[in-house]
């Protein structure tokens, strides 16, 4: 390209572009050179690479053109992609992986635990059979002989032993007297006295016994509530304990004084009238008789601490003589006054005044007052600040009950006093907060069992008692003599836990399981002394179980259940009288005149459930005695007919029956009881055939076949089948069962006549036809194969033997 065509394409150029809105670009020399210089150098930089470039890889052989163009068509991506595709993340999916996983490793773990468990139990079971058989094997082992100890001496001891030896009782000696009186009280229909008062009498060792029943003798000592009313609402509305409680612990205190006081008589200096007021001057005379004791202690007068002598008259329960200590010294009229008032018991509105003074008093100056005795008498008197625990007075938990009880408001009171300490807030307070650690003063003593009848929680203090082995007969006993007060809070349901509560109740009030105590103490020796056992289970004739039942009644049914010997029938039922057969006298039973049912009842009851443990002899027993013979002949027909085609053994079923049959055709012959028509004569029957098998197996023949030829039960031809199947019919299934072994026992005696027939001389036959007599054995015996295929399901080895000794007649 030449100047000129560059001249023409210029123009060209600048026509096309000046009809556009472009702004025209106006460069100086200066900028001109400048972008000539840059253009410059990139084009001679980029051919000189591209000459270098060729000369390198032309010698190598390479197409430089060729691969610039294959260069050109690759396309270049923007960005990376990942080698693996990146998929969105499910939260719900993997939240449900995790708590899957969690489960499948807690399922191994425990699947692992498990493994180890039974196996480590599997060798302590194998160790314990191979410790068992070793020590069989040692004891069978043969002792040592007489001659490898010539100098040993044997000597024989003569014994004797009775010839039907009683049980060991499993009663104690402290159990057989608590067991006596509970018998006693039976025996003399209530004329003797409560049985708290018995109970408490009792000559205990134990001087920690003799505590418990005098605090709980104490505590319900006059104490009446109405007959219909329930103990748990009663005890939390009347406030009939919280004197006697106070009172007790007041006695205490008196006591511990004065042996205190006795133990130093000459510092003591005791004298004038033996009251309250001179032992509280003594006692503290020899408290506070050195001066360092006196630190902290304010009003002291005639050098006694005033405050100590009024805290020791209230503790002793005198209010009098703190009265007179304080009139003594002058101080606090307000205080006096209101004490003065307290005592007459007066209530008016100048009382109030100076009460509400006076706790405002105490709130202000009182509350962090150097001297506990005076803090301890302001709150005492005017029963306020219940949260202060006083610990400079609290020697032991007899005074904190104390003066717990001594600031307790009657009800909660609406005005601006809301420090007050409730009955309910303190049975709360010492069964909830502080509990049974914190009232251990030592492990012989059980202080936690007083403190809770001390605030009228006799049932959680009886559990507490009930705990220990030895302590149990206490507490089962304490419980009988409560609920014989009416005091004694039970649940509607004999199957709650021991201690409960229902919704009604006030917290933190219990409700004892009296049933299911007793229970679980008499279950130790209801064997051993059954009579005791059953004195205990008369105290629990007013409850009623879930299903409506008698609770004693239920119990002298499970235990007749268990213990169903001829022993214990009769000492429950007592024996047969002779004249009237139907009834039974001198028994244990004959002692209860309060029951909800007879004994016979007690006896049918007993019966059923026998009856449906499949215990048929035991419930026959009881059946007769309660009078229901049908049951008792319908039980026996049924143990017949498994039994009555064997041969007798010694002490077996079938020997047992026999007795039983006997027994009862004398209880028909002498009450002569309705008896359904089918029962009678099943019953009959299988008597009988109890007769015919008891010949057959003895080898009479004859007499065993006039027994069958008497009850008509098998013909004696083809035609008498049909009319001994349609007789079966109306009589119980148990002659059907047995029908099979009565026709093979007929058949072989048919075949043994048969046989000594055949085989007897014309001259030594008594019968002159002896052709006809054959024709006729073969003929019983054809109708007894014929009655046979008559029986439904009979068994094949049977089918097949008659069949046989058919077939040997022939």
């Amino acid at each position: 390209m030449n100047l000129e065509d560059l001249v023409i394409q210029a123009e060209r150029l600048a026509g096309e572009t000046g009809a556009t809105d472009l702004p025209h670009v106006d460069r100086t020399l200066k900028q001109l050179l400048q972008a000539t210089e840059e253009l410059h150098s990139r084009v001679t930089e980029s051919g000189s690479n591209n000459l270098a470039a060729h000369q390198l890889l032309g010698s190598k052989g390479v197409d430089l053109p060729k691969l610039i163009k294959k260069l050109d068509e690759l396309s270049v991506p923007k960005s990376f992609e990942p080698v693996h595709p990146l998929v969105d993340t499910d939260i719900r999916e993997s939240l449900k992986d995790e708590r899957e996983t969690a489960i499948l490793n807690v399922i191994e773990e425990t699947k692992a635990d498990v493994y180890s468990t039974v196996e480590h139990r599997k060798w302590h079971c194998v160790y314990a059979d191979w410790g068992m058989e070793k020590e069989a094997l040692l004891n069978s082992m043969v002792g040592p002989n007489q001659q490898d100890f010539p100098e040993a001496q044997c000597h024989r001891v003569p014994t004797q032993l009775p010839d039907t030896p009683a049980p060991i009782s499993r009663l104690n000696g402290l159990e057989h007297l608590y067991a006596k009186e509970i018998c006693s009280d039976v025996q003399s229909l209530n004329q003797r006295p409560s049985l708290m008062v018995r109970f408490a009498s009792l000559a205990f060792d134990d001087p920690v016994v003799r505590e418990m029943w005098s605090v709980l003798r104490y505590m319900t000592k006059g104490v009446s509530l109405s007959p219909n009313s329930d103990p748990i609402q009663s005890r939390q509305t009347t406030m009939q304990f919280i004197k006697p409680a106070r009172t007790l612990l007041e006695r205490r205190y008196k006591n511990r004084m004065i042996e205190f006081t006795e133990k130093n008589l000459a510092i003591a200096k005791r004298g004038g009238i033996p009251n309250v007021y001179n032992l509280v001057r003594s006692y503290v005379s020899v408290s506070f008789q050195l001066h360092h004791s006196l630190a902290g202690m304010q009003d002291v007068v005639n050098g006694r601490p005033l405050w100590p002598l009024v805290y020791y008259s209230l503790r002793c329960g005198d209010p009098d003589a703190a009265v007179q200590f304080l009139k003594e010294s002058g101080t606090c009229p307000d205080l006096l006054e209101l004490m003065a008032q307290q005592l007459q018991q007066d209530s008016e509105s100048s009382s109030k005044t100076i009460k509400r003074q006076l706790e405002l008093e105490y709130k202000d100056r009182l509350r962090h007052c150097s001297d506990p005795y005076k803090k301890a008498v302001y709150a005492i008197v005017l029963a306020c600040d219940p949260h202060e625990l006083h610990p400079e007075l609290m020697s032991k938990s007899d005074d904190f009950l104390w003066l717990k009880l001594s600031i307790l408001q009657g009800q909660d009171r609406g005005d601006y006093c809301t420090e007050q300490l409730t009955y309910a807030g303190l049975q709360s307070l010492i069964l909830e907060k502080y509990g049974e650690n914190y009232f251990i003063d030592s492990p012989t003593e059980p202080r936690y069992f007083e403190i809770l009848v001390l605030t009228g929680q006799f049932e959680t203090a009886i559990e507490v008692l009930a705990r220990t082995v030895s302590n149990r007969s206490h507490a089962v006993h304490m419980a009988i003599a409560l609920n014989e007060k009416g005091l004694l809070g039970t649940p509607s349901c004999t199957h709650e836990p021991l201690l409960s509560c229902e919704s009604t109740d006030p917290p933190p009030m219990k409700r004892l399981n009296m049933v299911r105590l007793i229970i679980m103490y008499t279950k130790c020796f209801e064997q051993s002394d059954t009579a005791q056992a059953l004195h205990y289970y008369y105290q629990l004739r007013h409850f009623k179980t879930k299903e409506g039942h008698n609770a004693m009644v239920v119990c002298f049914c499970d235990l007749i259940v268990e213990k169903c010997d001829d022993q214990t029938l009769e000492l429950l039922f007592g024996v047969e009288d002779r004249v009237n057969s139907h009834q039974f006298s001198s028994g244990v039973l004959d002692q209860f005149s309060s029951m909800d049912c007879d004994k016979y009842s007690l006896a049918a009851m007993a019966g059923d459930e026998l009856s449906s443990r499949t215990n048929y002899e035991a419930a026959v027993k009881l059946y007769l005695i309660a009078g229901q013979v049908e049951r008792a002949m319908c039980l026996v027909s049924s143990l017949l007919s498994q039994v009555i085609h064997q041969i007798t053994r010694p002490g077996g079923l079938r020997e047992r029956l026999g007795k039983v049959i006997r027994h009862l055709d004398s209880v028909l012959t002498d009450r002569n009881p309705t008896v359904k028509a089918h029962v009678m004569l099943t019953y009959k029957m299988l008597s009988q055939l109890m007769q015919f098998f008891d010949y057959y197996h003895a080898g009479k023949m004859r007499l065993a076949s006039a027994v069958l030829n008497s009850n008509r039960l098998i013909p004696s031809n083809s035609l008498e089948a049909d009319k001994c199947m349609s007789h079966l019919k109306i009589m119980g299934t148990e002659i059907m069962k047995v029908l099979p072994s009565v026709l093979l026992a007929a058949m072989e005696i048919v075949y043994a006549e048969y046989v000594d027939l055949k085989a007897a001389d014309d001259d030594q036959t008594e019968y002159a036809n002896r052709e006809g007599v054959l024709r006729h054995l073969r003929g019983r015996a054809k109708a007894l194969t014929y009655m046979a295929g008559c029986y439904p399901n009979l068994a094949l080895d049977v089918s097949q033997r008659l069949v046989q000794l058919e077939n040997r007649m022939l």
